[in-house]
């Protein structure tokens, strides 16, 4: 008898706690069409209450009634299309990537200002063929037409209220955010007749907290091509975020992009869907080192440290190994502020590049990275960055780099202390690829010291005094003397 009078209860319990919901909408929709009834209908009232409703208030309101998206795991659920099939990772280099700048510049004809994913497909559909001819075309046209939300994505981080992301909205406010993105390439493959997955998982954007991240923070898409899986992001591949405001900039790495390349920044949910013959640990992705797309494309790699976090009692020495048309620099922070002094000695050896880092004090810094090709005037973007934890201090600073010296292949073997020994001999070493003549000057003396040349080395023993020091060479053809190295500043 008591269990069933306790199943009485709990029923008449839940009727209650169903009224209760009914009530409380009833009462927000009520609240709601009488805040817009006396805002529209009534000026006085109106002109009152505008000063009263900041949107902080209006979300707080809200949030009251539980309407909170919490997840984007949640929110996307219903866009997600699992494939329950084998999953066959392509190879990137199959492509016909000489047909993809043909495929873009008919991307861009299209233009299109409706809301339907099939009407747009159709146009798609008429500069392309192939499988990959479409898997191309979507993410070229949504990359070129999406802008990020940067707003949207403010709203969610502060108030936790998520914007629509349904392919409509998408297409009607031509601005969105990943999984905006994620919506529409997967809807537009599907009516093209392409099967495409939405893939959740984490990212290293902007909003990433390494090891304290517990919920999915983005989407991007995998597309079937002739069989064979290739992984994209079209968000990525649309721009970038800079100061808080969205820089449009389209990007062709993020498509069909080599998976042991994506795994440095994005992990999926789904441990398949990283198509790697193995796969990575969450730990593990956590601790690979902050990489950029630019140190893929310049063919650079990791060759001493391939862990985020460096702990150390002494100078860091990192090795890269890179084309040898590229060159690299290096800056050592504090909290985005650079540290000042001469912390950082940036030279190449053959096909290695070599970085030595000091550190004036005991304590938590971040080494970024920054690379390109040597004849580029562009400005040096950024290619890796590590978190070091200096336990003890190594206040030596390095010389300073002059241009000619990284152009032509420096490599300095000593002095490697940029305060050189005053009133006493010290020991230069260093190759200079091309160079005829290389000397040191003393300001304060006013004299100059020839090093002995053995080819592209060259030596001696310099004594110097407590002034500036600058190591000087000459060049085939040029009869100026170029700073190459600079003690004692």
């Amino acid at each position: 008898m008591r269990s069933k009078h306790n199943a009485v209860r709990k029923k008449q319990r839940i009727r209650q706690q169903k009224r209760k919901k009914k009530n409380r909408f009833f009462l927000f929709l009520t609240l709601v069409g009488f805040l817009l009834f006396n805002h529209y209908g009534n000026p006085q009232w109106r002109s009152h209450f505008e000063d009263k409703l900041t949107y902080e208030n209006i979300v707080s309101f809200i949030n009251s009634f539980n309407f909170r998206i919490t997840s984007l795991k949640s929110l996307t659920q219903e866009f997600i299309t699992e494939f329950n099939g084998p999953v066959v990772k392509g190879d990137v280099n199959s492509l016909d990537k000489n047909r993809f700048a043909e495929i873009d510049a008919k991307a861009l004809q299209v233009e299109y200002s409706g809301n339907s994913t099939s009407e747009l497909a159709n146009l798609l559909s008429q500069y392309a063929t192939t499988e990959e001819e479409k898997a191309r075309i979507i993410y070229t046209w949504i990359t070129h037409n999406i802008a990020y939300d940067v707003v949207s994505l403010n709203t969610f981080m502060n108030y936790n209220i998520y914007p629509d992301v349904s392919v409509k909205t998408v297409l009607n406010t031509r601005q969105t955010i990943c999984s905006g993105y994620a919506n529409l390439y997967q809807q537009l493959a599907k009516n093209m007749g392409l099967k495409s997955v939405i893939i959740i998982g984490y990212a290293k954007g902007v909003d990433y907290a390494v090891g304290n991240d517990n919920n999915v923070n983005h989407a991007w898409n995998g597309v079937q091509i002739e069989g064979k899986w290739f992984l994209l992001d079209s968000t990525w591949g649309a721009g970038t975020i800079n100061e808080n405001r969205f820089e449009k900039n389209f990007n062709d790495f993020y498509f069909s992009i080599n998976p042991a390349n994506f795994i440095y920044t994005h992990f999926p949910e789904n441990n398949k869907w990283q198509l790697l013959d193995q796969p990575y640990t969450r730990d593990k992705f956590d601790n690979l080192p902050t990489i950029s797309h630019q140190f893929f494309t310049g063919n650079f790699e990791l060759i001493s440290h391939t862990n985020k976090k460096i702990i150390t009692n002494n100078i860091v020495d990192i090795i890269l190994k890179a084309p040898r048309n590229l060159v690299a620099i290096a800056s050592l922070q504090q909290n985005e502020q650079e540290v000042e002094g001469q912390h950082t000695f940036v030279q190449r050896q053959g096909e290695f590049i070599n970085i030595k880092v000091s550190f004036p004090h005991r304590d938590n810094y971040q080494l970024k990275i920054f690379g390109k090709e040597q004849n580029d005037d562009n400005n040096f973007p950024f290619i890796v960055g590590y978190d070091i934890v200096a336990n003890n201090q190594i206040n030596q600073q390095f010389p300073f780099i002059f241009t000619h010296f990284s152009e032509n292949n420096g490599y300095l073997e000593s002095p490697f202390n940029g305060q050189l020994n005053p009133n006493q001999n010290n020991y230069f070493k260093l190759r200079v690829d091309n160079a005829t003549d290389v000397r040191v000057f003393d300001q304060s003396s006013n004299n100059w010291t020839t090093l002995t040349r053995y080819g592209n080395l060259f030596t001696g023993n310099v004594a110097v005094s407590r002034g500036e020091v600058i190591v000087y060479a000459r060049f085939p053809g040029d009869r100026n003397f170029w700073g190459l190295l600079r003690y004692n500043q």
